[in-house]
């Protein structure tokens, strides 16, 4: 049992994490689901140990925790599917491109994932991306988990959809310039670069 004070707090924290990360495992809904039933649940954006915007404080764990609590509260806040994220280097927070139908909306949040700093609604969503978004299997954070275990911890920079050859994939970059290659039908890796 912990008692001591100065330890008590980390981890509560790393449980809390720990507890985020398995509650959001078990999440099955698809990208087109409703609002409300994406993959990541309500408790990621509270799960950062962090409140700062820079997504990197904790290196890679905390940039892959904010990016999928951003990407739950940009889904959650428009009721759209996210299928871009981008981790904005001059602010430390990220950019979270949804389709709403086929609108673009483009949420701008906080690097630890808490806060809405802008909300977009922009043309319409790309016609290769409607597409590959109405085919896919798994969601952006779930393709986004995926690739993260290939990368070897290195922090998340951004992902998109991509033709990688066979028909679209989710590439996921990350700041080693590592890139990931994830089939959007079902999750499995393509390929890494």
């Amino acid at each position: 049992m912990i008692t001591d004070s100065k330890l008590r707090t980390p981890f509560l924290l790393t449980l809390a994490a720990a507890a985020t990360i398995a509650l959001a495992s078990c999440g099955s809904a698809t990208p087109s689901a409703p609002s409300g039933t994406a993959p990541t649940g309500d408790a990621l954006p509270s799960a950062s140990a962090s409140g700062s915007p820079e997504a990197t404080p904790g290196g890679a764990a905390a940039s892959m925790e904010g990016a999928l609590a951003a990407i739950a509260l940009a889904e959650r806040e428009t009721g759209a599917v996210a299928y871009e994220l981008d981790d904005e280097d001059d602010d430390g927070s990220w950019e979270v491109e949804l389709a709403e139908g086929t609108t673009q909306v483009s949420v701008h949040v906080s690097g630890d994932g808490a806060t809405v700093l802008s909300t977009e609604r922009d043309d319409e969503v790309d016609g290769d991306d409607r597409a590959a978004l109405d085919a896919a299997g798994i969601s952006l954070a779930d393709a986004i988990e995926a690739a993260a275990a290939e990368a070897g911890g290195a922090p998340l920079d951004e992902t998109t959809f991509e033709d990688d050859g066979d028909g679209q994939a989710w590439q996921v970059k990350f700041d080693d310039e590592l890139e990931v290659y994830v089939a959007v039908a079902d999750g499995s890796i393509l390929r890494v670069d």
